[in-house]
């Protein structure tokens, strides 16, 4: 099996699985909000999977309907982590993807891995989110900042080209999973199950 058809697997496993998990969590009446988020932000990796430009519309959308969401359960590093998605994609993502590209127009990334980098953008971002959720009083303080550290991380590499992001999405979403399942919203936890999956196919894509 080629790399290409391994990432269409996988991304069809996401998609079958986000779906199904929607279909099944909603039953007794739909979340909107976190149905919503969770399709737009699936959509807009995939797109980002494949070096496209559209990922950008979906994922922005994306930032600012999980800031809402997130806002409200009082998971205040996720809260800003919706923001700095939005601005590191504003702001490095898009101006990286216009002019980074080949030949035949496909965005140029690197698939090297950087450990010292990682673990050094990890730890801030570990820090500098504990402690904007301990000022805020948030909940789950410890889990919350240790999934925005690597998420800031992640969202770094992945917007300057480098493969490596995606290794540390899987983590995040990871730790999302067990965030999400702690206050009941299963519907989040499909949605951070199928995003795992996507990364999985990104770092594939990417590194090739």
């Amino acid at each position: 099996m080629t790399t290409k058809q391994k990432v269409i697997t996988l991304q069809v496993i996401a998609a079958v699985y986000i779906i199904g998990s929607t279909i099944y969590n909603n039953l007794d009446g739909i979340d909107w909000l976190s149905t919503t988020t969770g399709m737009l932000g699936l959509i807009g990796n995939m797109f980002l999977v494949w070096k496209s430009k559209t990922t950008f519309a979906f994922n922005m959308t994306n930032n600012v309907l999980g800031f809402v969401l997130n806002f409200q359960n009082r998971f205040f590093a996720e809260v800003g982590m919706n923001v700095w998605y939005f601005v590191t994609q504003l702001f490095k993502g898009i101006p990286y993807f216009k002019t980074n590209t080949d030949e035949t127009g496909e965005v140029i990334t690197d698939g090297v891995t950087d450990k010292k980098a990682l673990a050094k953008q990890v730890t801030i971002g570990f820090m500098a989110m504990g402690l904007f959720s301990l000022l805020l009083k948030g909940n789950m303080v410890f889990l919350d900042s240790l999934q925005n550290g690597v998420a800031i991380a992640a969202q770094n590499r992945n917007m300057d080209g480098k493969a490596d992001g995606w290794l540390l999405w899987i983590a995040s979403n990871l730790i999302n999973i067990v965030v999400w399942g702690w206050v009941g919203n299963w519907v989040m936890v499909g949605s951070f199950i199928a995003y795992a999956i996507n990364a999985y196919a990104g770092y594939l894509n990417w590194s090739e």
